[in-house]
C-alpha cells in the first residue's frame, strides 16, 4: 500500500466508526438512510434468517428499514432479486451503535425549500384525473363531476380547459371547463397520444405519441401540431415545460433531457444527480417547477413499508423535490403512501398526485394534495393522474 494510503485508511476508519448526531444531509438507498455500524456487539438478527444471518461488523454499511424509540431495524441485502426479498439478513440495532453517511437528502427542512402558499389559495384549483374510464373534474369543494371518457387529461393553467384522450376517438380533444360544450377534437397521427402538458403561460401543448414529440401553439386558433423530435425509445417520457416555456424535459430510466423546441439537446443529465439512487424506471418523473427554475419535482420507486411489501408484491414510490443550486433533495410524502403521477400546480406552490396507501391491502389510488414543503397532506378521493390548474 502506498505510504498516503496508509496514512489515510486509518483516518477513514476513524470517521465511519467515530459516533456523531444524525447528519442533515444522509445517504439513502432505496429512498431508507444508510448507516456505518459502529458498535456490532449491541446488533442482535431478527427475522426468518435469523439462524443464517453472520455477525456484522464494524465499519459495514447497511440500510435502516424501520426506526422507533432508539433502535433501528436494519437490512444486509443479499442480492437475490425482488424488492423487500425474504432472503436479506435484518438486525435490530440500537441508533447509537450506527452512523449516518453524507449524501443529497436532507432529513431536517432545509433552507431552500419554499414557503407553502397562503391558506386557501388551493380553493381556486381545479384538477381533473382519472376516475376509471371516465376524466372527471374536483373544484369548488364540490364532488367530483364527470367530464367525457378517456385517458390522461391535463389541464391549462388558468383552468380554462383540459385536453385528453378520448374514448372511441382518435387524436386529442380539447375540453372547456368553464362551460359545457364537447370542445374540439385534434387530428393526431399514429398513435393515442400519452403525457399531454401546457407551457406554464398557456400559450403551448406538448404531447408524446408514436415514438415522438408534438407541439401546439394554443395562440393561434389556425395553428396544426407540428413534431418536435422524431425517434424516441419506448423508455422515454415527456415531463413538461421548464419555467419559461422555451425548453421540454424528457427522461428515461437513465437519464433527464432538456430540448429546445426545435429539437436541439440543450442539456442532459443522468437520474443519479438528483438522488443517490442512480437506478430508475419508466414510472419514474422528473417534472420542472413552473415557476422556479432550480426546482425538480422527482417521483422514484423506494422501498415500502413493511406492511406494503407484504402485499404489493412491487416496490413503492416516493415524491422529492430537488433544488438544482445545493444539489440537494427533500423527500415530501410519507412511507406509508406509495406516490406516483405528480403534478404542480400554476403557482408552484402545492403538488397533487396519485398515492397507494400500504393500508387496507390491495386499496384504490387516492388523489393527494401536498404543499411544497411537505406539509398540509390532504386525501382529495380516489382517483389516478391527475393535473391541476388554478383560476385567476
Amino acid at each position: 500500500m502506498p505510504p498516503l494510503l496508509r496514512l489515510c485508511a486509518p483516518l477513514l476508519l476513524a470517521f465511519l466508526l467515530a459516533p456523531c448526531p444524525v447528519l442533515a444531509q444522509v445517504l439513502t438507498k432505496g429512498g431508507d438512510p444508510v448507516y456505518a455500524v459502529i458498535d456490532p456487539s449491541k446488533a442482535q438478527a431478527v427475522g426468518k434468517t435469523t439462524a443464517k444471518a453472520p455477525p456484522l461488523a464494524a465499519g459495514q454499511t447497511v440500510r435502516c428499514d424501520e426506526e422507533k424509540d432508539g433502535t433501528a431495524v436494519v437490512v444486509v441485502e443479499t442480492g437475490e432479486p425482488g424488492a423487500g426479498s425474504d432472503s436479506d439478513f435484518r438486525y435490530r440495532i440500537p441508533l447509537a451503535a450506527l452512523r449516518a453517511l453524507p449524501g443529497k437528502t436532507w432529513q431536517d427542512r432545509p433552507d431552500w425549500l419554499p414557503a407553502p402558499a397562503p391558506a386557501g389559495t388551493e380553493s381556486r384549483d381545479v384538477a381533473a384525473f382519472e376516475d376509471g374510464d371516465w376524466i372527471a373534474v374536483l373544484a369548488d369543494g364540490q364532488p367530483a363531476r364527470r367530464l367525457a371518457r378517456g385517458r390522461l387529461p391535463a389541464v391549462s393553467p388558468d383552468a380554462s380547459m383540459a385536453a385528453f384522450s378520448p374514448a372511441g376517438e382518435k387524436g386529442l380533444r380539447l375540453v372547456p371547463l368553464s362551460g359545457p360544450g364537447k370542445g374540439v377534437l385534434i387530428p393526431v397521427k399514429g398513435g393515442e397520444p400519452l403525457e399531454k402538458c401546457f407551457s406554464p403561460d398557456g400559450k403551448r401543448l406538448a404531447w408524446r405519441v408514436d415514438h415522438r414529440i408534438d407541439l401546439l401553439d394554443m395562440a393561434d386558433p389556425k395553428a396544426q401540431p407540428r413534431t418536435v423530435l422524431r425517434g424516441l425509445d419506448n423508455e422515454t417520457t415527456l415531463q413538461g415545460f421548464t419555467s419559461d416555456g422555451e425548453r421540454l424535459v424528457l427522461q428515461d430510466m437513465h437519464k433527464t433531457t432538456w430540448t429546445d423546441l426545435s429539437g436541439a439537446t440543450r442539456r442532459v443529465a443522468p437520474i443519479g444527480e438528483f438522488t443517490d439512487d442512480p437506478w430508475g424506471s419508466t414510472a419514474d418523473h422528473y417534472i420542472p417547477s413552473p415557476t422556479a427554475p432550480a426546482l425538480l419535482l422527482v417521483a422514484r420507486d423506494v422501498n415500502g413499508t413493511p406492511a406494503f411489501s407484504r402485499w404489493a408484491n412491487d416496490a413503492s414510490a416516493a415524491l422529492y423535490l430537488f433544488d438544482g443550486a445545493s444539489g440537494t433533495n427533500y423527500r415530501l410524502t410519507p412511507r406509508a403512501i406509495a406516490a406516483v403521477a405528480p403534478t404542480w400546480s400554476p403557482d408552484g406552490r402545492r403538488v397533487y398526485f396519485a398515492g397507494l396507501p400500504d393500508a387496507p391491502p390491495r386499496g384504490w389510488h387516492h388523489l393527494y394534495r401536498v404543499n411544497i414543503d411537505g406539509t398540509g397532506l390532504t386525501d382529495l378521493g380516489k382517483g389516478l393522474n391527475p393535473s391541476v390548474g388554478t383560476r385567476p
